[in-house]
């Protein structure tokens, strides 16, 4: 950043109207098509994540309005940036005024009269982001324009804005997506694959880089998560998307309900209000085709604009029309007689009051709409920024007092205390404040072990919390009286707690006088293992612990031997169940396991003698199935192996195709996908010839003779499909052909039962929890087929979320294992891996790769 040379001025200027502490004697700011080469939104182009950061850079150097930050680096190793705009008093003041947005969202220890004044002398924050959907261009080809625009401008309104409000502009929240759409188009460009990718736009979530904003498993997530909720508390934040209900131009709130309940009813008001203000400033400015209140709704927690719901931040999404460079006539004879809620496209309407017409459209127009919307969005903070202000300490500080009777306790004694560390992790990346008890303590007729992480209630962001440590209950609603159900937008029960099979205690009373002996925890880890000089026959790894498998894994990459008990055994720390893994003492081998289990945190435990009932372990050849085209669920496979250590093999469909699977693979893994998609792929216009086809029926076939040969194919959710349709395993899906009348689970956590004496489930607890989303459940009668697991019994199936039809599947498989030749099929009827962030049912994955 630049220090401008400033010529002091005096002005006696009416009361309300801004006064300018000096006038600016400088060069014109640079544009942005000065250095990027074309105006921003142009027609048949997209510019690089590399390019925009270049501007970036020059205006920050040309500019005393504009601070560039970095933030981290991004999965593929770029630098990512956001910019701080706002006037040159405030940024020269920033660490002041950063420090009052803090201290005014923690809330605690201030009290009213103190957030009045904090409030009347701080500056309101307000964060707008751009290109968390790749192939959604406008919002991130806009970023430069509306940078230059809002730290140009002398308009009366952008003035009021810089001089009362702190914008944060992240440029893209996905840099590396950015680049490779910018390079694929420019590359292919008039073809019928221009906007299509071969691959996820995000190295390992794709679409789903906005369904990561609770778990912070992503580079991305944490980098931007962290300034959101750890470093700048932005009291409002706008998450440009793309693409609008056909035929609107763009969507802006009201939302449709339901609302969470955890959600403080100020947020739902500010958003509404919000809303209404992107809507009079867009037909203000001649920009028809706003609706609200269809689509979206404000329940789930998880997204770049929901997460900050919980935080006491008011989320904005908007989702504007026409993610493409290539202008478009749009016609509207052919435009849809109704929205999905049922209101003309055409009549004006509460929520739709002027109509968009049809005509031409350009991506430059998509872009204004989205400059113009954010505009209305920080004219309403720059008017009263204090009530911003006020409001985020006013909803903190009842969050507050609405916890003090309560208490959360994550013992350090359960069986898998790594997860268990980065539940705490994954909370504080949140926001949460967590300490870790420095001395055994006893809350009722329960006695926790020093290390055991203790999250008060009392804190201002109690809403995320109580959101991810207990059960959601989403309502049933229907379009009408005896109507069809109304479709939850996004997944319905999510609790974290649940899904990662963390015990999690919570106290409910008056705790104010509690008094555990605590230290404030930054970030959680385990207690390091430790590793006895004389094991006796061998050491023992604990199977309930996932980190387990990384330390088995480094031990067969260092050629250890490794052996795996079929039955309990007995150990130094007492009976451990069925799938212990036995390392045995060889050279160096007690060096090698102690540096493991120190880092990962990993128990051992000392094996005097030969158990007997022992498998040798191999490391296994894994081929992990990967279509052309981009599958999340692929992603998220890919991140966990990698995540653990545990090596692979992308398996394209070429190889699927050419056979002799068995020469290279002990396990084949097939992401969720349907029998169809992995059949036929993409088709032959569709992309690149490259990139098409699929495995084709011989390639099904080729899957078939691996398994007869020896191998385990792993299928997740409705993967499952082709080795039912195609082998004719004798095994009936029962969800096939139900419809959502009789059946409806739409995202949500269910209890299952777990024969854990079966080698797929080695180290599961008896009952689990499972992220079960529009998921499959079988049945057989066939003595080659065995059940692993169960859906739970009706009265205890729905865990957290929204269920319709649950008896249909209580107590059926929810996995199978069947025979086929000399190998096996593993059927997990769930994805047992969801978004790397079910933990609890990983192992049911692990398992099966040792199979």
């Amino acid at each position: 950043m630049r220090r401008r040379i400033t010529i002091p001025l005096t002005l006696t200027l009416a009361a309300g109207v801004l006064t300018p502490i000096g006038a600016v004697a400088d060069e014109p700011l640079p544009t942005p098509e000065s250095v990027i080469g074309w105006a921003p939104c142009a027609d048949y182009r997209i510019t690089t994540y590399e390019r925009t950061m270049e501007y970036f850079r020059a205006l920050d150097a040309a500019s005393d309005r504009v601070q560039l930050v970095d933030v981290g680096t991004t999965t593929e190793g770029r630098r990512q940036q956001m910019a701080i705009i706002s006037s040159a008093e405030n940024l020269a003041n920033i660490e002041e005024h950063k420090a009052t947005a803090e201290r005014l969202a923690r809330a605690e220890g201030v009290d009213e009269a103190e957030a009045k004044a904090l409030s009347s002398d701080g500056r309101a924050v307000a964060w707008v982001d751009f290109g968390i959907h790749t192939t959604e261009i406008a919002p991130h080809q806009l970023a430069p324009r509306f940078a230059y625009n809002l730290a140009n401008s002398e308009a009366a309104d952008v003035r009021r804005i810089r001089e009362n409000v702190i914008t944060i502009v992240v440029p893209s929240i996905n840099p590396d997506g950015q680049t490779y759409l910018a390079d694929w188009y420019a590359a292919n460009r008039g073809k019928a694959w221009e906007m299509r990718l071969p691959e996820l736009y995000q190295h390992y979530a794709g679409h789903d880089n906005n369904r990561d904003w609770y778990m912070f498993n992503l580079d991305e997530t944490r980098n931007i998560g962290n300034q959101l909720f750890n470093e700048w508390y932005p009291q409002v934040m706008h998450n440009a998307h793309q693409t609008a209900p056909n035929p609107a131009r763009i969507f802006i709130p009201p939302f449709e309900d339901p609302v969470n309940p955890n959600i403080d009813p100020r947020v739902t008001r500010g958003v509404n209000l919000i809303g209404s203000a992107m809507s009079r400033r867009l037909d203000d400015e001649n920009k028809p085709g706003a609706v609200s209140n269809v689509q979206f709704d404000m329940w789930w927690n998880g997204g770049l604009r929901s997460a900050p719901y919980y935080h006491n931040m008011i989320g904005i999404l908007t989702e504007t029309a026409h993610a493409n460079p290539n202008p478009v006539v749009n016609n509207p004879a052919n435009f849809p007689a109704t929205f999905a809620n049922g209101e003309s496209t055409k009549i004006p309407s509460i929520f739709y009051p002027s109509p968009y017409l049809g005509g031409e459209w350009h991506l430059a127009d998509s872009c204004a709409y989205i400059e113009s919307a954010t505009l209305g969005m920080l004219d309403v903070v720059g008017e009263k920024p204090d009530e911003f202000l006020y409001n985020i300490w006013a909803m903190g500080s009842k969050a507050i007092e609405d916890g003090a009777d309560e208490l959360y306790v994550i013992p350090a004694d359960q069986a898998d205390t790594g997860t268990a560390a980065r539940l705490v992790n994954v909370l504080r990346h949140g926001g949460i404040e967590v300490e870790a008890a420095t001395r055994a303590f006893t809350l009722g007729d329960k006695t926790y072990p020093r290390g055991s992480w203790v999250v008060r209630g009392a804190q201002a962001f109690r809403a995320h919390l109580t959101d991810m440590l207990n059960a959601q209950e989403y309502p049933l609603r229907r379009t009408g009286p005896g109507g069809p159900i109304d479709a939850p937008y996004d997944i319905t029960g999510y609790t974290l707690s649940f899904q990662m099979g963390v015990d999690v205690d919570k106290i409910e009373g008056d705790v104010s006088g509690v008094r555990i002996r605590t230290e404030p925890v930054d970030v959680a880890v385990p207690p390091p293992g430790t590793v006895d000089a004389n094991p006796g026959f061998a050491w023992a790894l604990d199977p309930r612990d996932n980190a387990t498998f990384t330390v088995v894994n480094r031990m067969l990459e260092a050629g250890e031997t490794v052996r795996r008990a079929t039955t309990p055994v007995s150990t130094s720390l007492g009976s451990w169940p069925a799938g212990a893994f036995l390392v045995e003492e060889d050279r160096g081998t007690r060096a090698r396991l102690r540096t493991a289990v120190r880092e990962l945190g990993v128990t051992t435990a000392n094996v005097a003698a030969d158990p007997g009932s022992t498998t040798v372990v191999e490391k296994p050849r894994v081929g992990l199935y990967h279509a052309w085209g981009g599958n999340m669920d692929e992603g998220w496979t890919r991140y966990l192996l990698e995540d653990f250590e545990l090596d692979y093999t992308r398996l394209h469909d070429a190889a699927v195709r050419a056979g002799n699977l068995r020469a290279s693979y002990d396990v084949i893994v097939l992401p969720d996908a349907t029998l169809s998609s992995m059949q036929n792929g993409l088709g032959a216009t569709a992309m690149p010839a490259q990139y098409t086809g699929g495995m084709t029926a011989a390639g099904v076939q080729n899957l078939r003779t691996f398994v007869e040969q020896g191998g385990t194919l792993l299928t997740f959710d409705t993967a499952s499909q082709l080795p039912i349709r195609a082998f004719g395993l004798p095994v009936t899906d029962v969800t096939t052909g139900v419809d959502d009348e009789e059946l409806n689970i739409p995202g949500s956590v269910l209890g299952i039962d777990v024969d854990n004496t079966h080698p797929v489930a080695y180290g599961m607890p008896a009952e689990a929890s499972a992220f079960y989303d529009a998921s499959h459940a079988f049945t057989s009668t066939d003595p080659s087929v065995r059940t692993v697991a169960t859906y739970a019994g009706a009265d205890e199936l729905l865990q957290s979320g929204f269920a319709i039809g649950g008896e249909l599947i209580a107590g059926k498989g929810a996995v199978v294992e069947a025979s086929l030749g000399e190998g096996h099929v593993v059927m997990l009827g769930f994805r047992a891996q969801h978004r790397a962030q079910s933990h609890g049912t990983f192992k049911l994955l692990f398992n099966s790769l040792y199979r």
